[in-house]
C-alpha cells in the first residue's frame, strides 16, 4: 500500500537524522567523553528525529512509544536532568536504532512519486545515483531546494555522493538575473516540478552518453584492454609487456594511460635473474614459489595502476561531459523561464493554467512574436466588451433533462391507543396495590376483624390489597418511515466541445474588420486555452489554410495563432471550402459536435445544395454554427444556413457593446 507524500518525506528526514546520529557515532558513546556542545548536537539530532517520526502520521512503527519516552526525557535542558538519566535515555535510543532505520526504510519504499517521470527515475534511474532508496532521497532533497516555502532546516539534505552534488550544480545561480529567474520558477507549482524532472533526466541521459560501456566512448578501448589484462596470469602479463604496452597505445586513449610498462619489465627482469642466482638449501621449489609471489606482487600492482590511471581520466572526462551538458541545458533554461514570464505576461488574466505552455519550447525556442501578442492581448484587456464576447462565445454550453430513479423517504403518521393510569370508575380489572382507597371491600374487612387484622396488616405493607385497576386507553401518534421508488428528472450540463473558428481573410476584409476578425480569434483562441478546449483555425479566401490551436505541444499552436496574426488579408472569397473542411474534421472523434463559428463580411456567394444538407446533418447531431458578419454586405441566403447571426457595425462607437448585446438576446446563451 503507498504512503502520502507527507509520510515519505518525514520518513525521509526521520531517516536522514538517524542516519547522522549513526554514522557520528557507530555505539552509543560514553557522556562523560563529550562535551556540552556535542550532547546538545546529539539531543537536538534525537529530537528532530522523533518529531519527523511523528509527522509521517504512520501508527505501525513497533519503536514509536519508545521514541517518545525518549525524546520527551532530552528535550529539558541538562540543568534539569542529570547525566546519568541522558547516558541512560541514549541507550534506549541505540536499542532501537537499528529497529528503527528498518522499518523507516520499509516505508518509504512503499512510496511512489505522483509524476511519472520521477517515478521513473525513482525505480529504474542509473546506479550512478545509488539504489532505489538513495534515488528517493536524492529527488526528494530536490524538490525540498525547490521548495521556496519551507525554510533550509526543514529541508531534507543532499548526500555526499557525486551525483547530489552534481544535482546541486543545477540550481546554483551564476548571476543575479539567473536568481530572479529560478525564484520564478520555483512559485510556479507545474514550472517547478517539470524543472525537476529534466533535471534529473539531464543527468541521467549525460550519465548513460558517458558510460564507459557505450562504445562511442572514447575510453571504451581502453576499458576492455584494463578488463582482460585482469584476466591474465601473473607471468603471462608480465612477460609480454612490450606487446601489451602496444596493443595499449593502438586504444584512442592508451597513450595516456600513465602506468609504467618500462619500470614493471625492469623489475620483472630482476626478478628473473634473481631466482636463477638463488641458491636455496631447501630446494628449486622454494625459489620457485618465493618467485611467483613476487610475480603477483608485481602483477597486481601493474593492474592496479592501469585501473587507476584509466579511472582519473574518465572520471575526470565524464564530468566534463556532464558540465558541457548541464551548461547547455541551463543555457535552456533560463532562455525558457524568460520567455515563459512574457507568455505569462501576455495571456494572463483570461489563462490561469501556464504549466502545459512549458513544453512549448521543446526542440527549438523559436520567436513567437511577442509584440504583436501583446498588441492584441492589450486590446483585449482593455475592452470589457471583447473580454464578455469571448465568454459567451467560449461558454456554448447545452444542458438535457435526463430522468433517473430515486429512492426517497415516505413519512406516515399512525394511530395508537396506549393505556395510561386514569381516575375511578373506569375500572380495567384488579391489581395488587398498598391503596386503601382502591382496595377491595372484601380485603378491608380483614382490617375489622381482630383474627385477621394482623395478615391484613402485613399485605398493606407489602402492597399486596386486591384492588381495582383504574385505565384510560390515550390516543398517541407514531411516524414510520418507508422508501418509495420515484423517478426524477434532472439537468445534466454537456461539457465544453471543441470550436472550430473559420475567418475570411479575403481582400475585402481590410482594415477594421480584419482588425476585429484577429482580436475575436485571439481572444477565442485564449479562452479556448484557458477552458482546456480544442480550437481549429481554417483562414479562408480563395484557398483555405489550416491551423490547430490546441495541440500546443505537437504543432506550437501559439506559434500557428501568431502567423494568423501576422498575416495580411487579400483575395476573393469563398467560404464553402472552409466549411466544407469544419464538416470533414468534424467526422473525426477529436471535432466530434464542434461548434463553427465564421468571421466574415458576408460579401461571398450562395453555398451548395449539398453543403446546405450537410450542415443540416450536423445541425441535427446538436453541433451549431455562428455567423460573425463585419458589417452589412451579408447574403441572405447564406446567413440563414447558421443558427445564428451576429453583426458587427463598423460605423458604431459602440460596437462591440452592441454585439455583446446581441449574444446575450439571442438562443446562444
Amino acid at each position: 500500500m503507498s504512503i502520502s507524500d507527507k509520510s515519505r518525506r518525514f520518513s525521509l528526514l526521520a531517516l536522514d537524522e538517524l542516519e547522522k546520529i549513526m554514522q557520528k557515532y557507530p555505539s552509543m558513546p560514553k557522556i562523560n567523553s563529550l562535551g556540552e556542545e556535542q550532547i546538545s548536537w546529539l539531543n537536538e539530532r534525537i529530537r528532530t528525529f522523533h518529531e519527523s517520526v511523528v509527522k509521517t502520521n504512520c501508527k505501525r512503527f513497533s519503536f514509536l512509544d519508545e521514541s517518545k519516552v525518549v525524546r520527551n526525557a532530552i528535550a529539558h535542558s541538562t540543568a534539569e536532568v542529570s547525566k546519568a538519566e541522558i547516558e541512560e535515555n541514549w541507550q534506549k535510543f541505540f536499542g532501537f536504532a537499528d529497529k528503527a532505520k528498518i522499518e523507516l526504510e520499509a516505508n518509504i519504499k512503499r512510496s511512489d512519486s505522483n509524476r511519472k517521470e520521477i517515478r521513473k527515475f525513482e525505480k529504474f534511474g542509473s546506479s550512478k545515483f545509488g539504489n532505489e532508496l538513495e534515488r528517493k532521497q536524492l529527488s526528494q532533497a530536490l524538490a525540498d531546494e525547490m521548495d521556496s516555502s519551507l525554510k533550509d532546516s526543514e529541508k531534507l539534505d543532499f548526500a555526499e555522493t557525486q551525483s547530489s552534488k552534481e544535482v546541486q550544480k543545477f540550481l546554483k545561480a551564476e548571476n543575479p538575473l539567473q536568481k530572479s529567474l529560478l525564484d520564478f520558477a520555483k512559485k510556479h507549482n507545474e514550472l517547478n516540478q517539470q524543472i525537476q524532472s529534466e533535471i534529473l533526466e539531464t543527468l541521467q541521459t549525460a550519465y548513460d552518453e558517458t558510460e564507459i560501456t557505450n562504445p562511442e566512448n572514447p575510453f571504451y578501448a581502453e576499458n576492455l584492454f584494463v578488463q582482460n589484462a585482469n584476466q591474465f596470469t601473473d607471468e603471462d602479463l608480465l612477460k609480454n609487456l612490450a606487446e601489451h604496452k602496444a596493443e595499449l597505445c593502438t586504444t584512442p586513449t592508451g597513450n595516456d594511460n600513465s602506468a609504467n610498462f618500462d619500470f614493471y619489465q625492469k623489475k620483472y627482469e630482476e626478478i628473473l635473474r634473481q631466482a636463477q642466482n638463488d641458491k636455496n638449501p631447501r630446494g628449486d621449489a622454494v625459489v620457485e614459489r618465493s618467485r611467483n609471489h613476487e610475480f603477483e606482487i608485481l602483477a597486481r600492482n601493474l593492474k592496479a595502476d592501469l585501473q587507476k590511471s584509466l579511472t582519473e581520466r574518465y572520471t575526470a572526462w565524464q564530468l566534463e561531459e556532464i558540465d558541457k551538458k548541464r551548461r547547455e541545458y541551463l543555457k535552456e533554461l533560463y532562455k525558457k523561464i524568460e520567455q515563459f514570464k512574457k507568455l505569462e505576461e501576455l495571456l494572463s488574466p483570461v489563462i490561469n493554467n501556464f504549466g502545459r505552455l512549458w513544453d512549448l519550447s521543446k526542440g527549438n525556442f523559436n520567436d513567437y512574436g511577442f509584440e504583436i501578442l501583446k498588441d492584441f492581448a492589450d486590446i483585449l484587456e482593455n475592452d470589457e466588451s471583447l473580454k464578455e464576447l469571448a465568454n459567451l462565445i467560449g461558454r456554448q454550453e447545452a444542458e438535457k433533462e435526463i430522468y433517473e430513479k430515486e429512492l426517497r423517504e415516505k413519512v406516515v403518521l399512525k394511530t395508537e391507543y396506549h393505556p395510561k393510569p386514569a381516575y375511578r370508575g373506569q375500572i380495567s380489572g384488579l391489581r395488587l396495590s398498598g391503596e386503601i382507597t382502591s382496595a377491595l371491600p372484601s380485603e378491608l374487612a380483614m382490617s375489622k376483624n381482630p383474627a385477621t387484622q394482623r395478615y391484613f396488616a402485613q399485605k398493606f405493607a407489602e402492597k399486596k390489597l386486591l384492588s381495582y385497576a383504574y385505565t384510560n386507553r390515550q390516543k398517541t401518534y407514531r411516524t414510520e418511515t418507508t422508501t418509495k421508488e420515484v423517478e426524477v428528472a434532472k439537468k445534466e450540463t454537456e461539457q465544453k466541445g471543441p470550436v472550430i473558428i473559420c475567418v475570411d481573410t479575403s481582400g475585402s476584409m481590410q482594415g477594421t474588420p480584419e482588425r476585429v476578425a484577429k482580436t475575436i480569434t485571439f481572444a477565442l483562441a485564449k479562452k479556448c486555452l484557458d477552458e482546456d478546449r480544442k480550437c481549429f483555425l481554417i483562414s479562408f479566401s480563395t484557398e483555405i489554410e489550416v491551423q490547430d490551436l490546441s495541440d500546443f505541444e505537437k504543432s506550437n499552436g501559439l506559434a500557428e495563432l501568431v502567423a494568423f496574426l501576422r498575416m495580411s488579408f487579400n483575395g476573393d472569397t469563398d467560404a464553402s471550402p472552409a466549411l466544407e473542411k469544419s464538416l470533414e474534421l468534424m467526422q473525426t472523434n477529436k471535432w466530434k459536435n464542434a461548434d463553427v463559428l465564421a468571421v466574415t463580411d458576408g460579401e461571398m456567394g450562395g453555398f451548395s445544395a449539398k453543403l446546405v444538407s450537410d450542415v443540416n446533418a450536423h445541425k441535427e447531431k446538436k453541433s451549431k454554427f455562428y455567423l460573425l458578419e463585419v458589417g452589412y454586405s451579408g447574403n441572405p441566403e447564406v446567413i440563414k444556413v447558421f443558427d445564428e447571426h451576429w453583426q458587427y457595425d463598423t460605423n458604431a462607437r459602440d460596437s462591440m457593446r452592441h454585439l455583446v448585446r446581441q449574444l446575450h438576446d439571442s438562443q446562444f446563451v
